[in-house]
């Protein structure tokens, strides 16, 4: 059988499938006051089109398939399209090559919004540095960032994964250097996707569908709870209505911020 769409099934990645739908659907995970927003419309129409797509378009067994055999199966025909990042082009190389050189292999410009939403939410693996004040070498830290984002030093470490790594200076971007990377010679429309869409349709980090929400000191307690997953499992498994589901992640999410101190409701 071929199916229209594979999807990974580890927990990590249901996660991320959540905050994007509900924010390509209006929606957010957190009110303002960081409260948990899982009954509201958005969450429950994601929730409902998570069932709906489980049942049309993905294998019976999409919840035992990793990330990578997503890629091995668009690459063998088993599926129609999957949710990848650059770093499975090679896949396609190793176990499709005449798929590759043929240019049948592409990446759309953009992703579904839901009937309540008005533009799409996708993910950014960014950067993110930290330096913790308190800690015993701080200054080693801001030295070891100089030396990491020197030109030739941190073109060479997104030339380790050219396609996946999308360089965040503007420099690097125009380095012919960085431009006569070989994959690039095969590859460069996916990286002109990630440009288009961190240039011009502002995606965030997982578990981010407003900027604001990076003030929240719970978010990756939320995320590593498993809460999401299950809420998600329950419905595309048939366990309980979204709705239900939904109701039961509210509370459960509602009582893990009250246990680590952080309600404000």
């Amino acid at each position: 059988d071929v199916y229209g769409l594979g999807l990974a099934g580890p927990g990590f990645f249901i996660n991320e499938e959540v905050y994007m739908w509900v924010g390509s659907n209006g929606g957010r995970l957190f009110d303002p006051n960081g409260r948990p927003t899982l009954t509201e419309k958005p969450v429950i129409e994601m929730l409902e089109f998570f069932k709906e797509v489980s049942d049309c378009c993905l294998a019976p067994d999409w919840l035992s398939h990793g990330y990578l055999d997503t890629f091995a199966m668009l690459a063998t025909g088993k599926v129609a399209s999957i949710l990848g990042w650059g770093r499975g082009t090679g896949y396609f190389e190793k176990y499709a090559p005449d798929v590759v050189a043929a240019g049948d292999i592409g990446v759309m410009p953009g992703k579904p919004v839901g009937p309540s939403g008005n533009a799409f939410l996708t993910q950014l693996d960014c950067e993110p540095w930290m330096i913790f004040k308190d800690g015993k070498n701080p200054q080693g830290a801001i030295d070891f960032l100089k030396f990491f984002y020197q030109p030739d030093n941190y073109r060479k470490y997104i030339q380790t994964v050219p396609i996946h790594f999308f360089p965040i200076r503007k420099s690097v971007q125009k380095d012919p250097k960085y431009l006569a990377t070989p994959d690039l010679g095969t590859w460069k429309f996916w990286v002109d996707a990630q440009k288009n869409i961190i240039g011009n349709h502002d995606p965030k980090p997982l578990f981010i569908t407003e900027w604001d929400d990076l003030d929240l000191p719970f978010v990756q307690e939320v995320a590593s709870s498993g809460i999401m997953v299950e809420m998600v499992t329950d419905v595309v498994e048939g366990r309980l209505s979204a709705a239900d589901s939904a109701a039961k992640a509210q509370k459960r999410t509602e009582k893990l911020i009250t246990q680590l101190g952080y309600k404000k409701w």
